[in-house]
């Protein structure tokens, strides 16, 4: 997977890449200090599967930026980074043209979520900030939020992860849930990585067994 992080603050765009890598060490991360290096590397040649773009990067009006970075590369998502939490303003960051939104002040696991969300084709929000989308607004974001409400050990998953750890739970391959769920064996790889972490689980057996022990005390 080949990534694109915009972000003026080099720690900041090193931790980033340095998670990114965890997760999936074969991506390959681009790391840019500004928006008119953005725009270059955006129109290059380079095919980059997803952007993650800092709100804050100084000297700029970022909605309209946004727009730019859109409209140059229409086909790759980009997730907003921002410490701001109005949805007002998040939804906008939707509206022109942001395909998620990442709150700074929340942990790596939901910056993993909403990668595998977006990589999935939808358009994501955090809990809180998706609700009632107002007039003119996108409607998909309404659908998307980081936790459904389950006090189950599995509650912590999104029906889209509860779908492959299914899969998984049945002993398929990645390219075997790929086929099945109609996404990509990457998006696959992404919910599988964030599903052990959010489980807290070494490997895919171990979350298979977890899996199979909630369904089996739901039986009983």
């Amino acid at each position: 997977m080949n990534i694109l992080i915009v972000d003026a603050h080099w720690a900041t765009r090193a931790g980033l890449a340095s998670h990114l890598l965890d997760i999936n060490p074969r991506s390959k991360i681009t790391e840019i200090e500004n928006l008119d290096m953005a725009l270059q590397a955006l129109a290059s040649k380079t095919s980059f599967d997803l952007c993650l773009f800092d709100f804050s990067i100084p000297e700029i009006e970022p909605l309209g930026e946004l727009k730019r970075l859109r409209q140059t590369a229409p086909t790759v998502p980009i997730i907003v980074m921002t410490a701001t939490d109005s949805r007002r303003w998040a939804l906008r960051a939707i509206e022109s043209g942001a395909a998620g939104l990442f709150l700074k002040s929340s942990p790596r696991a939901a910056l993993d979520i909403a990668i595998e969300r977006v990589l999935s084709g939808e358009i994501w929000l955090p809990a809180g900030l998706a609700d009632t989308p107002e007039p003119g607004i996108l409607q998909e974001t309404q659908t998307s939020y980081i936790y459904e409400d389950d006090s189950s050990p599995l509650g912590v998953l999104t029906s889209r992860q509860r779908q492959v750890l299914e899969l998984v739970a049945t002993g398929k391959r990645n390219a075997d849930i790929a086929k099945a769920l109609e996404i990509s064996p990457r998006t696959v790889q992404i919910h599988v990585s964030t599903i052990l972490k959010l489980l807290k689980v070494n490997n895919r057996t171990e979350a298979a067994l977890l899996a199979h022990k909630f369904e089996q005390a739901k039986a009983g």
